[in-house]
């Protein structure tokens, strides 16, 4: 009897090993700041990435939103919401005061995908709002496996609604084809502008200017005028009238005889000035590549910007 309990217990010591080996592993997101795209499951294009990236660094650079868009093949025992609760707090989307990230978890492996907003945007960026745009432009592509056009007008769409929510008029294509706006100053929700010029009147730097011009045309005309080695003598504006009346001009001097030129020197291989002279100009050795702005328009880089997430969000189901 005693051999069969101790059978029994050792049975029932080796299902239970089985199966916790047999349970999932904790998939623990990883996350970048320096990225707005992980694609760990390998389903974007480098052209999907780059689009996601200059819209998502567009918005941080006018109101300080971000999208970041989270590929996984499986989530291991995590529920869709607890793995986006925990990635979007790790990676740390939209600004630190305003709380307006927003993350998209893609998970193939799952057949299912999740979308959450950061804490600041709950009330104007509701639930609602982010389910109809999974529906209408994430659902359609993920049944036919286009991941790629999924996630741009997913991530479209979302950056449509926070431009309406921040007031900006940037134009979205063309900062997902790179030209991106600027960084400036955030604050309240708004992107802050210099004020317009005033207009009407002159201004005091206009009146500056027309002074300094006329004091130039008076020193002009007061400055004595010389020629051939003769003199005239100074021009003024007389109250009654423009100059003074000119004399005759002297007879021009003899110019004296010019003596026999010499041999010209023989010229050298670099052609002007010899050797490195103009006529062997090379440009260095070096190639010339264009050096200006290139297509970001000075957009700078991405950067999470620490914001922070509370949780709920939307899905496939």
């Amino acid at each position: 009897m005693k051999h069969i309990l101790s059978r029994t217990v050792s049975l029932v010591t080796a299902a239970a090993l089985c199966a916790a080996c047999a349970l999932p592993v904790l998939a623990a997101p990883q996350a970048d700041p320096d990225k707005a795209v992980i694609d760990n499951a390998d389903i974007l294009s480098k052209d999907t990435e780059t689009y996601v990236t200059n819209i998502s660094t567009a918005l941080q650079n006018t109101c300080g939103a971000q999208i970041g868009v989270y590929t996984v093949d499986t989530i291991g025992n995590y529920t869709m919401e607890g793995y986006t609760y925990e990635l979007a707090n790790a990676w740390g989307l939209g600004d630190a005061d305003k709380d307006n990230g927003i993350v998209l978890l893609l998970a193939p492996g799952e057949d299912n995908y999740h979308a959450m907003c950061g804490a600041g945007l709950e009330t104007q960026f509701t639930v609602q709002m982010l389910q109809t745009i999974l529906n209408e432009d994430m659902e359609p592509n993920w049944v036919n496996k286009d991941y790629d056009t999924g996630t741009r007008q997913t991530v479209y769409a979302m950056a449509e609604k926070l431009c309406t929510i921040y007031g900006l008029t940037f134009d979205l294509d063309d900062a997902a084809a790179g030209n991106i706006p600027a960084a400036s100053t955030v604050s309240g929700g708004s992107t802050q502008t210099a004020p317009p010029p005033e207009r009407g009147g002159i201004s005091f730097g206009g009146v500056l200017i027309l002074v300094a011009v006329l004091a130039v045309v008076l020193v002009l005309l007061a400055t004595p005028r010389r020629y051939y080695g003769g003199y005239r003598g100074p021009t003024f504006i007389w109250f009654g009238g423009f100059g003074r009346p000119r004399g005759p001009r002297p007879p021009r001097p003899p110019r004296p005889p010019r003596g026999p030129r010499g041999p010209r020197p023989p010229r050298g291989p670099g052609g002007f000035g010899g050797p490195g002279g103009f006529g062997g100009f090379h440009g260095g050795g070096g190639s010339f590549r264009g050096g200006g702005a290139g297509r970001m328009g000075g957009g700078g880089s991405f950067r999470a910007g620490g914001g922070s997430f509370r949780g709920g969000g939307a899905g496939r189901r």
